[in-house]
């Protein structure tokens, strides 16, 4: 089977175009060079890729499994050639790594700086997902490394655990006197809220689960980071689900403050993070050296 990048790209273009003809414009080729192309690529395989139509085109059965591996392709290469333009400038491997708000906010961020000073040649990508993203993404091969809740299914993957990671619910003590002592989502639907922005990984952890519970909660304020969203409940405008090691930086930094911290009594909320990779022994030397300055530090690190 030889498929070439051009025809890769023109099969993903015209999937996601949902036309041969814009397939062909994207790709920057003719409309009768595209189409050969296509039909070459079918009778290589000895199956339709695309279903035709006068509405234009749907990938077949064939084409949706082809999709995926195309588009992951296309980006190895476009990744190959970065880190090769990144090597003439002077720079080394670049690592992407993807890890959760609670990951990203509370535990990474000193760390990765020292391994960057330590490393100067590296660059390093940090991105925010969710769990589950996370996992879906090392298992397809389009990160490196991911640092992700033990509640994410995480598969083939190799996992450590790395840190105690429990959500509490915090707030003003007066607005939750009265509620037990371990907090299910129930208890908190007539509580005004404080929660991060939608977009947020944690946000989405927290959303899902009410969904699934089937609790509506009242959000008065979103913040665009825990630091932020910690300080709004010390002042007293709500209660918010957060991390544990967020909650207690926010009553080092409000000693005042009348801080009331609840645990969440559901098995959703006490997480752990793990680090994750499909395979340690296969990452690149600088990943490699990353899992294993990660897996090292203290608990406290």
């Amino acid at each position: 089977m030889r498929f070439d990048l051009q025809d890769l790209r023109l099969f993903v273009h015209t999937v996601e175009s949902g036309t041969i003809t814009q397939g062909a414009e994207r790709s920057h080729i003719t409309l009768a060079s595209a189409s050969e192309r296509i039909r070459g690529m079918e009778a290589v395989l000895g199956t339709a890729l695309l279903s035709r139509s006068k509405r234009g085109v749907l990938p077949t059965d064939a084409g949706a499994v082809l999709l995926p591996h195309a588009r992951r392709m296309l980006l190895q290469v476009e990744q190959m050639a970065g880190d090769m333009q990144a090597f003439g400038q002077g720079l080394g491997t670049r690592i992407e790594l993807l890890a959760n708000t609670s990951a990203i906010s509370e535990h990474l961020i000193a760390p990765l700086g020292a391994f960057m000073q330590a490393n100067p040649l590296l660059r390093l990508e940090l991105r925010e997902c969710t769990s589950d993203a996370i996992a879906r993404a090392l298992l397809d091969g389009e990160a490196d490394l991911g640092v992700l809740s033990n509640a994410a299914p995480s598969g083939a993957l190799h996992t450590q655990t790395w840190r105690a990671d429990p959500l509490v619910l915090m707030g003003p003590a007066p607005l939750l006197e009265g509620l037990p002592a371990d907090i299910q989502l129930p208890h908190l639907k007539d509580l005004p809220l404080l929660g991060l922005l939608p977009q947020h990984a944690l946000q989405q952890l927290i959303a899902t689960q009410a969904l699934q519970a089937g609790v509506g909660l009242r959000y008065r304020a979103r913040a665009p980071h825990l630091d932020a969203l910690c300080d709004w409940a010390a002042m007293g405008l709500g209660a918010a689900l957060v991390p544990q090691a967020a909650a207690q930086r926010c009553v080092e930094r409000w000693p005042h403050a009348p801080l009331r911290i609840l645990p969440v009594a559901a098995q959703w909320a006490a997480r752990h993070l793990m680090l994750a990779c499909r395979n340690p022994e296969q990452l690149p030397a600088h990943a490699q050296q990353l899992w294993a300055f990660l897996a090292e530090l203290p608990a406290s690190g």
